[in-house]
């Protein structure tokens, strides 16, 4: 086909066409159609190269990377991660150890990772959105003949159809417009051909634009432009693509070693050199000194970062490394841990059974049966032996509401209040009280015992709302009644056995579930120095085994990647994994969050599987899987040993949030 015949309906574009590459040719000493000796030069991944997710945050041109989290954590190919349209899962490819690839998609809410389709003896590639049309996506498909094709993939069944019939063979591809589709097509050189379809389906004869090229093609966000990297010449670099009228421009040169890039939005590009992520943004230059340092991932234990991709919302990135081998703190040796505790599952059983019992009536903030769970605790925490910590030698930090409007479908509403002062102020009848409970094991080291561990559950929870099957009261035995029983019980045994070198502060916390009233009052209000607390240890819904954290006894940790504390605790054998589901923000949605944004290492452990009843009535103490229970408080007992005579976990860089504005 004539080389310009896709852009016959104006004479001008051809003009265009031939001076743009005249352009190129003396500006950049690479000519995108002169053939250039030898084959695409793209690096072959690791089969061990896992997929990791990292938090993006833009502010004006700059691009700020959280901490990566590592998704797929097993062994086998899994690469070419791409975003879905509505940000909620990743597509990427896998391979299972049958020789069989196929595209998966991981749900970042649910954390289920999912074949869509297994298409035996057929393998796909690099699956991505297919613009106007939500059913499927657009894959390279390695055909049983071998052959490589652009291939549509329904989402949800459905037989597989050919996009680009003629068009082969096909490695990488992007869409700038729901017609149009730009390849790299594999041959000594690899070229770049562009090709259309009708509505009709059928497709016009591919035209080739560009020679000697790389795989990392890409739509540029809101634009009808595709960026590619043209090789051949040393540096590398990063091409613009103007499909409607066949120019060709340089954008920026590539460092050298890298060749896989993606866009954060029109202006800004990144790529990723060994274990850092750079940053380039137009009007910065076209040298390879244009790049900037995001940040270097090294103590992520990564490196040979490739294959990215920018969700649309512009808050995540997802790419493509390789893991490497972290060295394991040595186990501790001490007493302390070596100390065996032993979880009576009969208490544990007894003590959900009264603390989410319907007298309890859901343990609304600022309800009686909030104030029934709160002296129960109190003597729950004397019994135990813990030492007061509270207001004036008790174990109640006292807290002081209002009234307010009632919860959607429930009774009773409360509202914190900013001062005593503003409490004595208002009507008496308008006057509330809450409390966080609070006792503690004091240190034994005299150099650490002025240091604090912080281990809270909030004990309250939704109170009573729409009857479901004749029952309105929302027990919460998961939520969090659970993490309370764990509080007591670690108490217990670290009570009976080795002193801790820190001094270690139990709470159970009010007013999780109404936006944090007790921890933000406990910031305002500490009853032990916040700069001489390591870490916040809160335990959230552990009454039941998740399977994506391994089951029976077997716990995750949010945040686990934003500080050493996950590594910490699993080097010394805690049964413990990351938070399997990214997507649901965990990390932010508990208690610990507030201590982290002060700077206090701060997460929250739980098995929450996100199947078993949350907010509902049906979430009672009969439905607790108490010999998990046992299991998770006496692994988490460890933890608090480890943490109370151990080493101090600290940020990794970027893993600390971000201090909220006032007034939010």
């Amino acid at each position: 086909m004539d080389a310009f015949s896709l852009f016959a309906d104006a004479p001008a574009k051809r003009a265009r066409v031939v001076v743009t590459a005249v352009t190129l040719l003396l500006t950049t000493g690479v000519s995108p159609l002169a053939a250039q000796r030898g084959v695409p030069r793209t690096s072959v991944p690791s089969p061990d190269a896992e997929v990791y997710l990292v938090p993006l945050t833009l502010r004006g041109d700059t691009v700020r990377a959280g901490v990566p989290a590592n998704l797929t954590r097993r062994a086998g190919y899994d690469n070419q991660p791409m975003f879905s349209r509505d940000n909620r899962a990743i597509f990427y490819t896998s391979n299972r150890g049958d020789g069989q690839s196929d595209i998966y998609r991981l749900d970042l809410s649910s954390g289920l990772s999912l074949p869509v389709q297994r298409t035996t003896p057929e393998s796909e590639y690099s699956a991505a959105p297919i613009l106007g049309d939500t059913g499927a996506v657009a894959v390279i498909r390695v055909e049983a003949d071998s052959t490589q094709r652009l291939w549509r993939l329904p989402l949800g069944g459905g037989a597989p159809s050919v996009l680009l019939p003629d068009l082969k063979p096909v490695g990488y591809f992007a869409q700038p417009d729901d017609s149009t589709w730009v390849t790299f097509v594999l041959g000594s050189p690899a070229t770049l051909q562009l090709a259309r379809t009708s509505r009709s389906g059928t497709a016009a004869p591919a035209m080739t634009l560009a020679r000697e090229i790389g795989r990392s093609l890409h739509r540029i966000p809101g634009t009808r432009l595709v960026s590619f990297v043209q090789k051949g010449a040393q540096p590398w670099r990063v091409m613009q693509l103007d499909v409607s009228t066949g120019r060709i421009e340089a954008l920026v040169a590539l460092p050298e070693g890298t060749e896989d890039v993606a866009w954060v939005d029109s202006t800004t590009l990144l790529t990723g050199s060994n274990t850092k992520l750079l940053q380039w943004s137009r009007g910065s230059g076209e040298a390879r000194t244009a790049w900037r340092e995001v940040g270097d991932f090294g103590f992520a234990h990564l490196t040979r970062i490739s294959r990215l991709s920018v969700s649309a919302n512009r808050q995540w990135l997802a790419m493509v490394a390789e893991a490497t081998p972290r060295s394991a703190a040595a186990a501790s040796t001490s007493a302390a841990a070596r100390f065996v505790d032993r979880i009576d599952t009969a208490r544990v059983r007894r003590g959900i059974g009264i603390l989410a019992a319907d007298s309890m009536e859901g343990r609304l903030t600022g309800s009686p049966g909030m104030e029934r769970a709160a002296k129960w605790l109190e003597q729950q925490y004397r019994e135990v032996g813990l030492v007061p910590a509270g207001d004036s030698g008790s174990y109640r930090q006292h807290i002081p509401l209002r009234q307010a409007q009632a919860m959607p479908g429930g009774r009773g509403g409360t509202a914190p209040v900013e001062s005593w002062a503003a409490w004595n102020a208002l009507p008496v009848e308008q006057r509330l009280l809450t409390q966080n409970i609070a006792g503690m094991i004091r240190g034994s080291d005299p150099t650490l015992r002025d240091e604090v561990v912080l281990v809270t559950a909030h004990y309250d929870h939704i109170g009573i709302g729409r009857a479901v099957d004749g029952d309105s009261i929302n027990n919460g035995a998961d939520d969090d009644a659970s993490g309370n029983i764990a509080l007591l019980e670690i108490a217990r045994a670290l009570r009976n056995g080795p002193r801790p070198k820190r001094t270690i502060l139990f709470m159970s916390i009010t007013g999780e579930e109404r936006g944090g009233i007790g921890t933000r009052w406990y910031l305002q209000h500490p009853l032990l120095p916040l700069e001489r607390t390591v870490v916040d240890l809160n335990i959230e819904m552990i009454a039941h085994p998740d399977s994506l954290a391994g089951g029976f006894g077997r716990a995750w940790l949010t945040g686990y990647e934003r500080s050493t504390l996950g590594d910490l605790l699993a080097d010394n054998g805690i049964p413990l994994m990351p938070d399997p589901r990214p997507g649901q923000s965990f990390f932010t949605r508990s208690d610990n969050a507030a201590f982290a944004r002060i700077g206090i290492p701060a997460h929250s452990l739980s098995s929450f599987n996100t199947v078993t009843p949350y907010h509902h009535p049906k979430d009672e103490p009969a439905t607790v899987d108490v010999a998990h229970m046992a299991q998770v408080i006496s692994a988490t007992t460890k933890a608090v040993r480890l943490l109370a005579d151990g080493d101090k976990p600290t940020w990794h860089p970027g893993g600390k949030p971000e201090a909220r504005a006032a007034g939010r």
